[in-house]
């Protein structure tokens, strides 16, 4: 039970030594107030910037698609606010007031880079640039001449610029060229463009084949129809005279109409006599020399429309050459023209853009002179002083005591 912690020891002990805890505490407070009294204040002022989301966009050719779901680099605008190029020529610009503040002689960007702070608001768009300065006015020029800087460095770096327009505009001279060079190329192509000709050529050599093959099918026609006659007339007495009158009759009008061969039969047809006063084995030997006569003859057109087929497939091959050149060169024609279409249309994009000086981040609010100073805050640092100085009494009042106790008991 003696190990057992005691309160009222401990109470009995910052008791005892009270007045000189208040006294510790009083002194540390009179100190950090004569402290805060003696050090130059220091005043904040602060701007804002904001990063304002495009109303439009242009697009006068819909090739070129424009990018509206890029994430602004919110995290990115307080980095380069603080970078060394941005706080250098913020020095060049603030000149004999910078030197006011931070003394006579040289100054380096660090020396500058402790009296300004940047960071994001609660909302990521929003840009908060800090300065301390040892002098009001002086605070609220350097912030709002280092958000005018930033405002012009970020909308230089993420926006349209000249560097865009001379770009495009060099893209659309090697187009215009292009487009000079395949109109030339397709005239030149027209002045010894042979498809008409060959076309022609073709199509006449084609209508000689198909009337070479329409005749041979018509014989081949009048071969069957023949030789079905012979069949006919071979199962009959070669001495008796002729009575298949009709079939005959039909089988010479064909001939006659085909105006293949000339035969030397008349046409004789009356009641029951026959066809002609031959009997059936003239009539069989004057059709074996027809059908001969008639298969002579489809084998000469069988020749011609076989010889007709290497030219045909040779004039195919050549139109088939012209055509894929004109197609060729007509579709290089094509991509030039709306390559030169579009690159125009582009560069006039540009330069409307590039004439926009406002751009997507702005100056949202300047700082104004501030009236209080931003430190040395003397209530709070008297403050926090006194409770320092407190618990240090009462710990230090303790710790005696438990010195003394040891000491005794030695």
């Amino acid at each position: 039970m003696e190990d057992e912690l005691d309160l009222r020891t401990y109470i009995a002990t910052v008791l005892r030594y009270k007045y000189w805890i208040i006294g510790l505490a009083v002194l540390a407070a009179v100190a950090a107030l004569v402290i805060s009294l003696v050090m130059p204040p220091v005043y904040e002022a602060t701007a804002l910037v904001a990063v304002i989301a495009p109303r439009y966009t242009m697009q006068f050719d819909p090739r070129f698609e424009a990018s509206t779901n890029v994430s602004q680099p919110y995290k990115a605008y307080p980095s380069l606010a603080m970078g060394d190029d941005a706080l250098a020529a913020l020095g060049q610009e603030l000149g004999d007031e910078l030197s006011i503040e931070l003394g006579p002689g040289p100054w380096a960007v660090a020396d500058l880079r402790k009296r300004l702070s940047a960071r994001n608001s609660t909302d990521p768009s929003i840009i908060e640039l800090r300065a301390r300065f040892g002098n009001p006015q002086r605070a609220a020029t350097a912030v709002n001449r280092w958000a005018e800087l930033f405002v012009t460095r970020v909308n230089d770096l993420y926006g349209q610029d000249a560097g865009d327009l001379t770009f495009y505009e060099g893209q659309l001279t090697d187009a215009q060229s292009a487009l000079s060079r395949a109109e030339q190329d397709l005239i030149d192509f027209q002045a010894r463009n042979e498809a008409a000709i060959l076309e022609t050529q073709l199509d006449s050599q084609k209508a000689s084949m198909e009337e070479y093959l329409r005749a041979e099918r018509s014989l081949h026609l009048i071969v069957q129809d023949a030789q079905s006659l012979l069949e006919r007339l071979s199962a009959q007495d070669p001495a008796l005279r002729g009575t298949l009158s009709d079939d005959l009759a039909s089988l010479l009008l064909q001939v006659d109409a085909m105006n293949r061969e000339s035969l030397p039969i008349q046409l004789q047809i009356s009641g029951q006599q026959g066809l002609t006063e031959r009997t059936v084995g003239e009539q069989i030997s004057f059709l074996e020399a027809l059908t001969k006569a008639l298969e002579n003859r489809q084998s000469i057109l069988d020749g011609e429309a076989k010889a007709l087929e290497p030219g045909i497939l040779s004039l195919q091959e050549r139109l088939e050459q012209v055509n894929v050149e004109a197609n060729r060169l007509s579709s290089a024609r094509d991509l030039a023209e709306e390559t030169f279409v579009s690159l125009s249309r582009k560069v006039a994009e540009a330069r409307i853009a590039a004439q926009n000086s406002v751009g997507d981040v702005r100056v949202a609010s300047q700082a104004l002179p501030p009236d209080k100073p931003a430190s040395p805050r003397k209530l709070l640092n008297t403050g926090i002083a006194g409770a320092l100085g407190l618990v240090v009494g009462i710990v230090g009042a303790l710790a005696v005591e438990y010195w003394r106790r040891g000491g005794a008991a030695r």
